[in-house]
């Protein structure tokens, strides 16, 4: 497994960013706990049927050294999944995710990168993760089949509701320890939250219904960068919304994945089909 498949495994659909709502005080709820958070969760994030459901996010990566942070690029990110449940309730879920980094003032797709600690130019790698096959159950993310990730751990909730607005946040943690004795750990931390109507996330009758994304993480310099031992690590922070259609994508996000990944971008379906007909073979 390379690297690029190992960070899928470790991010997963998984993404916690406090939701702060002026005037009000956000406490857990004792009743939407267990498989019925974890249904609400798939109604709000995803799906109850195989439709494909999209999470976009626009946002920005950071650096942090010594505490401070300074903007790098833009990020626009694309989520794409099917969500299959299966007969003891929990959910598996196929999907892959392109993600652009851009040019902080005109938002253009980035191909190289002036980058301000070395004073090099950098040639910029954009980040296709999957097609994969992950479990989600009430504990969030099960743990990837891979010896190299150590101190896994997954969550989902607890919920938070005022009113009839619900936030439920997620996480992904882990270390990846590479075989090779010289090559550095990997620390990974993913969170997101996804906010929505509590009326909406508990209606039955509904297969998929809205909710809006906010996503944070902290990960080492990515390799592209040439920084290795250089002090300091990347924070991401990003919001969006889960989308139903190809149409409702904004056109910046479909320019950058049609030049960089028309495969994927033209027919999101196509490219999980292999993953789509084993999770039917095995259900």
């Amino acid at each position: 497994m390379n690297r690029r498949q190992i960070l899928l495994a470790m991010a997963g659909t998984g993404l916690a960013h406090a939701a702060n709502t002026a005037n009000a005080t956000a406490t857990p709820t004792q009743n939407l706990v267990g498989n019925k958070l974890l249904d609400a969760y798939v109604r709000l994030s995803g799906s109850f049927d195989d439709r494909l459901i999209i999470w976009w996010m626009d946002g920005k990566q950071y650096a942090v050294v010594n505490g401070k942070s300074q903007a790098l690029f833009g990020m626009k990110v694309g989520m794409f999944h099917r969500f299959f449940q299966q007969t003891d309730g929990n959910f598996k879920v196929a999907f892959f995710e392109l993600t652009y980094f851009t040019d902080l003032d005109s938002g253009v797709l980035l191909k190289e990168f002036k980058n301000p600690f070395t004073g090099k130019t950098n040639r910029v790698r954009h980040t296709r993760l999957g097609p994969e096959v992950r479990l989600l159950t009430m504990n969030g993310l099960s743990s990837p089949d891979n010896p190299m990730v150590k101190q896994y751990s997954s969550s989902l909730g607890p919920a938070r509701i005022i009113n009839n607005q619900v936030w439920v946040p997620t996480s992904v943690e882990g270390i990846i320890k590479f075989p090779k004795p010289t090559a550095p750990e990997i620390l990974l931390s993913i969170y997101t939250t996804i906010n929505g109507n509590l009326s909406d996330a508990l209606d039955r009758d509904k297969m998929s219904v809205p909710c809006s994304l906010a996503f944070n993480n902290t990960q080492p310099w990515i390799p592209w960068m040439g920084l290795k031992d250089h002090p300091g690590h990347l924070m991401g922070v990003a919001n969006g919304c889960k989308m139903e259609a190809m149409e409702e994508l904004p056109e910046d996000y479909l320019a950058c994945a049609r030049e960089v990944h028309p495969r994927y971008i033209n027919d999101p379906i196509a490219a999980l089909s292999r993953q789509t007909l084993l999770i039917r073979e095995s259900t």
